[in-house]
């Protein structure tokens, strides 16, 4: 059985403007809150849903209505209460309440402000979410709208972060955004991470630090057989290139544009760069992952060419070099790595696009959220012509959306 689940974040309310802590307090939504819910609205017009439920809290229920959702409320999908500090900014909590926040910070159990733990906090997410698969059948979506915290709560436990020390390497989930989890006999992944491209804005470099968008490039033929292409060139197909124009719409502020030179990240960027007049510039290191003699099979061609490599490194989550002569994930990861500080340093403005590859993008960006290897795939691969952004910043990078625009 697959099911998919959406989780949407509530729109922007008076308390999120003035960066005030809201719980399990209510503060109506702002006009942009509204406007949001209704880009929302639009968005999910065409989709079909299953069962969709909601926190029994106002700008949770408003932002479903003006949506279009009419969903079961349940207070089980609440945001976190966080007690006395309900109402109150991280300045304030800090200054009124000093000894929680520091205890907090060391990692200690704190019931905030008197409210919950976070392991109370996460133990009653995980118990509703969990309830909410068991009511799909197979090749049903759900929807939940439900709060940031909330929404933190799952990504974390799915993704096996939660033993990380804090803050995580995920941004905080923005205002009506979409993040898409999947559950199947293989376990749970998060496919899609804080995609808010309905709202037509886009995580852009702040004082937090400047952010490199990453694509990956449209469809090919080989894409469409299943088979690993790796370093194997191939071009795109004809609905590739329409995905790589369509681009243009979708990455507001991206002025510098460098692509993979395999052919189909180079078309795809300049299907991408032609509508803006951009010049587009080959980066080596943003090469796939290169596959060996794995290049060009399926997956299940390459396991009963090499069942050995593959069983140690698909079943026992081994970082081997793919194919026995290709690279390994850290390889990868560390050669992307490489490229985003040199793009840092020679667009520090943050208006960098790399077009890469599936497989390295994955990499990366399980890496930069604190993944083990042998965990990458509760994570999904970015889907062509899908983007993803990592903000970097002073104590390192963070994801700020991933596999986004899809949908």
């Amino acid at each position: 059985m697959s099911v998919r689940i959406i989780f949407v974040r509530h729109g922007e309310t008076a308390a999120n403007t003035g960066h005030v802590w809201q719980g399990q307090g209510d503060s109506g939504l702002s006009a942009a809150g509204k406007a949001q819910a209704d880009d929302l609205g639009r968005r999910l017009s065409s989709w079909e849903f299953g069962p969709v439920v909601s926190s029994d809290l106002g700008r949770t229920l408003d932002t479903a209505r003006i949506a279009g959702l009419v969903p079961e409320p349940d207070p089980v999908w609440r945001e976190m209460n966080i007690g006395r500090w309900e109402g109150l900014t991280r300045t304030e909590v800090a200054e009124q309440y000093p000894e929680e926040l520091a205890a907090l910070r060391r990692g200690e159990v704190v019931r905030m402000g008197g409210g919950e733990t976070w392991a109370e906090f996460a133990e009653r997410v995980d118990a509703a979410f969990e309830a909410l698969v068991g009511r799909l059948d197979d090749g049903d979506q759900g929807v939940v709208v439900a709060h940031g915290g909330v929404i933190h709560a799952v990504v974390s436990g799915v993704l096996g972060i939660r033993g990380l020390g804090r803050p995580w390497r995920v941004d905080r989930i923005r205002n009506t955004a979409l993040t898409v989890v999947e559950a199947d006999h293989r376990g749970r992944r998060v496919r899609v991470l804080n995609d808010a491209t309905h709202t037509r804005t886009v995580p852009h470099p702040d004082e937090t630090g400047p952010v490199v968008t990453l694509v990956r490039h449209g469809e090919t033929e080989a894409n469409v057989a299943g088979r690993w292409q790796g370093r194997t060139d191939g071009k795109l197909t004809e609905r590739g290139l329409a995905q790589g124009a369509g681009l243009a719409g979708r990455l507001d502020g991206v002025a510098h544009v460098y692509a993979s030179p395999l052919l189909r990240a180079r078309l795809t960027a300049e299907a991408f760069a032609r509508a803006g007049g951009l010049a587009v510039r080959e980066h080596p290191g943003l090469t796939e992952i290169a596959f060996g003699s794995w290049e060009d099979l399926t997956p299940e061609e390459a396991r009963l060419a090499d069942p050995e490599t593959f069983h140690r490194v698909y079943d026992l989550g081994e970082d081997l070099p793919r194919g026995g002569t290709g690279e390994s994930h850290g390889a990868a990861i560390r050669r992307l790595e490489r490229v985003v500080g040199e793009m840092i340093a020679a667009h520090p403005e943050g208006s960098v696009g790399l077009f890469s590859h599936g497989g390295i993008i994955r990499a990366y960006a399980v890496a930069v959220a604190g993944l083990e290897h042998a965990t990458r795939r509760r994570l999904s691969i970015p889907g062509n012509a899908a983007v993803s952004r990592i903000r970097i910043g002073e104590d390192g990078p963070t994801v700020a959306d991933y596999n986004v625009g899809l949908l």
